[in-house]
């Protein structure tokens, strides 16, 4: 058979070959082949993927290990400089990491190029030549640039240097700016130690950003003379003696850790807890058991110890943590939220690979259950997780007293899902169905990816589809608390490829019989309109097929819907969870 006249199908093949071999080279190509992947003539002729492939994805994914391995940690430059605007950029002048005082300062996130920078045309191209002369082979391997801010009446020092000197053939360079990063703890330092008011931090913020008096006058739309006021008073307050003492003093302040406040002793009632003794508890450590199988499960345990308890769902991106102003309304409503970190997150061990998924996760939230000595309690379950309760319930019968659906939802009857027409769900579906070597492989390029290009990265790629998602991203406290649960899918030491891999093929089973179960408890069901891995045209067939249930559309809202409408949720979540407490209690 002449070239020419190689069918369709081979010439795929060929493709799909390469394209695997991309992958494992540069995972962030995994979103051209889930592009190809949607391909109609493509898709109809899959059920041989394992056989044809299986060698390929098997080389592929030592070469993708390798790589990683090998892959040097460019966030591990940017750790000195936590308190400046810092990133790294590669010769080609994409950004490969940056800090949030980059993020903050010029909007630098990594995936992006050097082009797409914030920055004035004269400055940007300066910093792209500057790039490209210290990553050639000379001896100058260091530049300095300096710009005049006209705006804010300063200036402000680029640094541009040439790193990972052990791969001469391809180096990074690493830009640090002098634009300090004015840290949440700061603020709350400069109040708690020193009396400053809003305004006069505010002042000291601006002073540190390297603008003049008449810069500040005018950016608070107030006069000179105030400004001279306030920036007397805050010498006073700090028992300083000039204005450059109070710059050097908040830059010191700025090398505090970002766990200063981590070992605060808590206020005895929640109406008195500080913001400062809030953080704390957003960020505490997480908890752990051993399982009687010898596994290390952990958990994370928020709000009050002694309020009612329900059990939470953290989906494949292991959203774990809340951010401060949910974990507040957990102490306001008397709420205890209760999250197993699953098998094979975060640094809960891997299940035995022989495992039945479903029995792993209920056999895991009994053991935790029964050591906390909880009996009864509401399931509140996020995105793909509803298997996972409708198990619980159909197996574990009076544990679960309601299932509050936020973003999840039944399959139905026949055990077809509802899967929306966003890429990434879809491909790792049919994926699943047809080939789980493949959703290996590609879920252990999603983590690979995600290092990568990092979290916060990976969070805009799978939002991208969701304005209500990437909405979500603007705001700090979120942003902060979702970057810190993405870690703990594919961070520095996590790696849940295996755990996701397992989960979503474990998803592609028939298991439509449990579901039954669930009418003798109420369940309340909340589907966002914007979410991608939803075909919200199905609800009305979920609503005929289970009366019992109550759907819920929320409108201007996508797939972080829990993070999206905390102030419905939290008192949903507190009175089911005080009517479980009310019923009449058991021994489990």
């Amino acid at each position: 058979m002449s070239p020419t006249e190689r069918s369709d199908t081979e010439r795929d093949r060929d493709l799909i070959v390469d394209r695997i071999y991309e992958i494992a080279l540069e995972p962030s190509t995994l979103e051209e082949f889930i592009d190809f992947w949607h391909d109609a003539a493509f898709e109809t002729d899959i059920s041989d993927f394992n056989t044809v492939y299986k060698s390929h994805l098997d080389r592929a994914e030592s070469f993708l290990q390798w790589g990683e391995a090998t892959r040097p940690d460019l966030s591990a430059y940017l750790r000195p400089y936590d308190n400046l605007a810092g990133f790294v950029v590669s010769r080609s002048l994409s950004i490969e990491a940056s800090n949030s005082g980059a993020q903050s300062a010029f909007g630098v996130r990594a995936g992006d190029t050097m082009h797409q920078l914030s920055l004035p045309d004269d400055l940007r191209d300066a910093l792209i030549d500057a790039v490209q002369d210290v990553s050639k082979k000379t001896t100058q391997t260091e530049k300095i640039l300096r710009t005049d801010l006209a705006r804010k009446g300063g200036a402000m020092l680029f640094r541009v240097v040439r790193i990972n000197e052990h791969d001469e053939t391809d180096p990074s360079v690493l830009i640090v700016s002098t634009h300090f990063h004015w840290r949440d703890q700061i603020g709350t330092l400069l109040q708690s130690l020193f009396q400053l008011t809003d305004a006069e931090q505010n002042v000291a913020r601006l002073l540190i950003e390297g603008q003049d008096t008449n810069a500040i006058a005018q950016h608070r739309k107030t006069s000179e003379g105030t400004v001279r006021g306030q920036i007397k008073s805050i010498i006073a307050k700090m028992n300083l003696r000039s204005q450059k003492d109070i710059i050097r003093l908040i830059m010191t302040l700025g090398d505090f850790p970002k766990s200063v406040f981590a070992n605060e002793v808590a206020p005895p009632a929640a109406p008195t807890l500080s913001k400062n003794w809030l953080e704390g508890e957003v960020w505490k450590p997480f908890k752990n058991i051993t399982l009687t199988d010898g596994r290390t499960l952990y958990y994370h345990d928020m709000g009050p110890q002694t309020g009612h308890p329900v059990l939470f769902s953290h989906m494949g991106s292991c959203m774990v943590r809340w951010p401060r102003s949910m974990v507040r309304m957990a102490f306001d409503h008397d709420l205890r939220v209760i999250c197993p970190i699953r098998a094979g997150y975060g640094l809960s061990d891997n299940a035995d690979p022989a495992s039945d998924t479903f029995d792993t996760v209920r056999k895991d939230c009994m053991q935790l259950l029964q050591f906390l000595k909880i009996s009864k309690l509401p399931y509140v379950v996020q995105g793909s997780d509803f298997p996972f309760a409708a198990d619980m319930i159909a197996n574990q019968t009076g544990v679960i007293t309601e299932l509050i659906g936020i973003g999840a939802r039944p399959c139905l009857p026949d055990g077809k899902s509802i899967d929306g027409l966003g890429r990434w769900q879809s491909f790792f579906s049919s994926a699943a169905r047809n080939s789980p070597q493949l959703v290996s492989f590609a879920s252990k390029a999603v983590m690979a990816m995600c290092k990568r290009i990092g979290p916060e990265a990976m969070l805009r790629q799978l939002c991208k589809d969701s304005p209500a998602d990437l909405a979500l991203l603007e705001v700090d406290e979120i942003r902060q608390t979702l970057i810190a649960n993405i870690d703990l899918m594919a961070g520095k030491s996590h790696n849940a490829a295996r755990a996701f891999a397992r989960e979503y093929t474990a998803f592609q089973e028939n298991w439509s019989d449990r579901i039954a179960a669930t009418r003798d408890i109420p369940v309340h069901i909340y589907l966002a309109e914007e979410d991608p891995t939803l075909d919200i045209d199905a609800i009305p067939q979920l609503e005929d097929a289970y009366p019992w249930m109550s759907f819920n559309l929320v409108q201007n809202a996508g797939l972080a819907l829990v993070f999206q409408r905390p102030g419905t949720w939290v008192p949903i979540m507190a009175e089911a969870a005080k009517r479980a407490a009310s019923a009449t209690s058991f021994t489990l």
